[in-house]
């Protein structure tokens, strides 16, 4: 007992010596060069002035060969897409997939789906909410007779 309080001792002294140190410690993230990013949205601020001076738009821009579009991507990044917010309007309740609505809500979350969504995408969706519901209760039962059974096996000895 007395080596493994030595021994967590020594780990505490250490990594509070490590801690302490200057030379370990992380530059301040929130204390930047600003003439790095001043920079860094050179760009940016130049499009910005040509979009409001001319009132164009990126396809009126990119029509016409516009070196200041080189570092923009009008293609919609990997996060949204993720979250569902590239699909039509309509198509989503919320930019939510009706999955994790009948997956989270259950019968509720189907009865908002085609409710809320119109369209095409209602039976689509709404098919969705129904197999998200039908998992999760099916996840429920498992987890649920799973738990019964262990307790009764307890209870019984085993």
């Amino acid at each position: 007992m007395k080596k493994l309080l030595t021994l967590a001792f020594c780990a505490l002294l250490g990594g509070v010596m490590w801690a302490a140190s200057s030379n370990n410690t992380p530059a301040n993230p929130f204390q930047d060069d600003l003439s790095r990013l001043e920079n860094e949205f050179a760009g940016m601020s130049q499009l910005e002035q040509l979009v409001e001076e001319r009132n164009a738009t990126y396809s009126e821009l990119a029509a016409e060969n516009n070196t200041l579009l080189q570092n923009v991507n009008s293609d919609t990044d990997i996060a949204s897409s993720l979250m569902g917010s590239v699909a039509p309007d309509g198509e989503r309740l919320l930019g939510i997939p009706g999955f994790w609505w009948g997956f989270c809500l259950g019968v509720l979350g189907i009865i908002l789906v085609y409710v809320a969504v119109e369209g095409d995408a209602k039976k689509r969706e709404g098919k969705k909410a129904i197999i998200g519901c039908a998992i999760w209760t099916v996840v429920w039962l498992v987890l649920y007779l799973g738990f019964f059974a262990s307790a009764a096996w307890f209870a019984a000895g085993g």
